[in-house]
């Protein structure tokens, strides 16, 4: 049942039990064993892939081009179109975002800049379950593409009778990405980090998994780039009395069914709009599909919380700082002036959760659990690698160089100060 409360105390209370809501106990239980997924795989390479129980038994880990191919003839015309169409809008987005190296000539000679040169080759995890999980393939996949990855390649495990779905496959294709493994859990991260006889290794990971995964990520990273050590997804709707409470509740709901550690969160001032917004979460649970999953995580980490005004349930939202913020109010770019802490936000009724997901270049796993205080989402960046660049004229050097002598000894590096007296006697 989604609770309603509204002391202030007690939400205060509740919205840290939910911020603090990684199973600690379960991730210490699960470690070691991880972790011996991960040194069998780098040690032992595909033999361990295959004892672990993370692949497709005796297929072949990688894909074929006829099993991509095939995947064409499988899924409808209007699935592929909405694909494309998913593409083409994340492609824009992402291209507006592209960093451009520069250069800057300054007085005598100095010369300063920046470059830009995408990452030789990533890894794209993606969970595997009953449904494909087209956004993560679209929402990383797209923007790795943009930035001109050379290598992409994707993991995710298989299912019955080491089938992908085909509109997994589609999607990938779709985006750019051909190179496919049937593997999943710790082993494929492992095997992305480290390399195998199947699998090249790769310089970054990305993608959310379940706890597995995520612990295998903590374990790898250092040997190549995460996108992050936690994986918590948690999203915040401010609403006001002009939100219909049924848009409201399939937003919250949208949310809670994508895992079961999923927060979703109504802050409000209008009592009535939270008393409406309960009945209509337990009326969309009735015909819901994944109906034991989505009740679960609302039940346990959805909370609708009154508050006493809109700018106390920015403040709490700041606080918490979510992956995701809705702000459905009457003037949401007023509201907007003041939020200082979330990762990705939507502003007013006509953008819904799944606008972010398929179109609107939400990350799908970053800054979750508190980090949108120092962290911002992932997007084309996180697949450059930046370079800094100087050059320097010797009468430009000269000018400078008594100064550089004078802070490199301060500092007891005599080789320094050395090195800039050979250049400028």
């Amino acid at each position: 049942m989604l609770r309603i409360v509204n002391q202030l105390a007690e939400v205060r209370a509740e919205l840290s039990r939910i911020g603090d809501r990684l199973p600690e106990a379960e991730i210490w239980a699960k470690e070691g064993s991880v972790r011996e997924i991960v040194t069998a795989v780098r040690e032992q390479g595909d033999r361990a892939i295959v004892s672990s129980g993370n692949s497709s038994g005796q297929q072949p880990l990688r894909l074929n081009g006829s099993d991509l191919d095939a995947a064409y003839q499988q899924i409808s015309k209007e699935l592929l179109d909405a694909i494309r169409l998913s593409c083409r809008q994340l492609e824009a987005l992402h291209r507006q975002r592209l960093p451009k190296s520069w250069v800057q000539f300054g007085e005598e000679g100095t010369v300063i800049g920046k470059r830009y040169t995408p990452l030789d080759r990533v890894g794209i995890y993606v969970p595997g379950g009953e449904f494909p999980n087209l956004s993560q393939v679209l929402l990383l996949s797209v923007p790795a593409r943009v930035a001109r990855v050379p290598q992409i390649a994707i993991a995710t495990p298989p299912g019955a009778a080491g089938k992908i779905h085909p509109a997994l496959l589609v999607a990938a294709q779709e985006a750019g990405v051909e190179e496919i493994y049937r593997l999943g859990g710790a082993a494929a991260i492992a095997a992305l980090a480290y390399g195998t006889e199947s699998v090249p290794k790769v310089e970054a990971i990305f993608g959310p998994g379940g706890l597995e995964v995520m612990l295998a990520k903590r374990l790898v990273w250092g040997k190549v780039g995460i996108d992050s050590p936690l994986e918590a997804s948690d999203f915040i709707v401010i609403a006001d009395r002009t939100a219909a409470a049924a848009e409201v509740a399939a937003q919250m709901l949208a949310q809670a069914e994508q895992d079961l550690l999923a927060a979703a969160i109504l802050l409000t001032p209008d009592r009535l709009l939270a008393e409406a917004v309960q009945r209509e979460v337990q009326q969309q649970l009735q015909e819901h599909p994944q109906r034991l999953l989505t009740e679960k995580a609302i039940a346990h980490y959805g909370l609708i919380a009154v508050v006493d005004s809109l700018e106390r349930a920015i403040e709490l939202a700041n606080t918490f700082a979510p992956q995701i913020l809705h702000l459905e109010v009457s003037d949401p770019w007023t509201a907007l002036e003041k939020v200082r802490h979330a990762g990705t936000i939507f502003l007013g009724g006509a953008a819904p959760h799944a606008m972010g997901s398929y179109l609107g270049g939400l990350s799908p796993q970053v800054p979750g659990g508190g980090m949108a205080r120092y962290s911002g989402t992932l997007g084309v960046e996180a697949f450059l690698k930046q370079s800094n660049l100087v050059e320097y004229s010797h009468r430009a050097l000269r000018s400078i160089s008594r100064s550089l002598q004078v802070l490199a000894q301060a500092e007891g590096r005599p080789s320094s100060a050395w090195g800039l007296r050979l250049r400028n006697p």
